[in-house]
C-alpha cells in the first residue's frame, strides 16, 4: 500500500463506504484466509467453506454500513462469519448430515506407532468449545478478545481454554 492508501481496518471500510472498490480488496486480502480458517472449523469440508467464505463477503459488502466502530472490525467480522456458517448447519440439518469423516491431513501423530484423529477429538466437543478454540489457536484472537466474541468474562476465556485443553490432553492419553 502506498502512504495514499488507507492501512487499518477502519480506514478501509471508511474508503469502502466512500465507494473505493480497492479498499475491499484489500481488506478481503488481509482477511479472507481467516474467514475460509473458520468456515472449515465449523463446517469440516472445503468445498462448503469455500462457498461459505463467498458468501460471507458478499454479507460483508452488504452489511458494511451496520458495522458499529466500536468493536474491532475483526471481530465483526468473525461473529459474522460463525453465525452465517451456523445458519448454513441449521438449514442443512433437516436434510442431510455435514460428513463425518477427515482427510488424511487430519491426522495428528502422537508417536511413530499410533495416530490420534484430531478431528474426531473436535467434534466431542460443542460448537461453541471448538469455537473458543479456533479463536485461539487458529485465529490468534486475545483472551479479551474472546471474551467479547463470545460475551463471557476474560477469566471465563482463560478458564475454558485451559479446561479445553486438558480435556483434550485426556482424550489422547486414554
Amino acid at each position: 500500500m502506498t502512504p495514499d492508501e488507507p492501512s487499518t481496518d477502519n480506514d478501509l471500510v471508511d474508503a469502502i463506504t466512500q465507494g473505493n472498490l480497492q479498499a475491499f480488496e484489500g481488506l478481503y486480502d488481509r482477511y479472507a484466509g481467516k474467514v475460509l480458517r473458520r468456515c472449515f472449523f465449523i463446517i469440516v469440508n472445503k468445498e462448503e467453506a469455500r462457498d461459505l467464505m463467498q458468501e460471507v463477503w458478499i454479507k460483508v459488502f452488504v452489511h458494511l454500513h451496520d458495522f458499529k466502530k466500536q468493536a474491532a472490525f475483526s471481530s465483526w467480522l468473525y461473529r459474522l462469519t460463525t453465525n452465517h456458517c451456523l445458519n448454513y448447519i441449521k438449514s442443512k440439518a433437516h436434510s442431510e448430515q455435514l460428513p463425518a469423516q477427515p482427510s488424511s491431513d487430519e491426522l495428528i501423530h502422537e508417536d511413530s506407532t499410533s495416530k490420534i484423529d484430531l478431528h474426531h477429538l473436535m467434534q466431542k466437543l460443542s460448537l461453541e468449545d471448538r469455537t473458543i478454540l479456533a479463536m485461539k489457536f487458529l485465529g490468534e484472537y486475545t483472551y479479551d478478545e474472546i471474551a467479547a466474541i463470545c460475551e463471557i468474562s476474560v477469566s471465563a476465556a482463560k478458564m475454558r481454554v485451559s479446561r479445553l485443553i486438558t480435556k483434550l490432553r485426556e482424550e489422547v492419553t486414554t
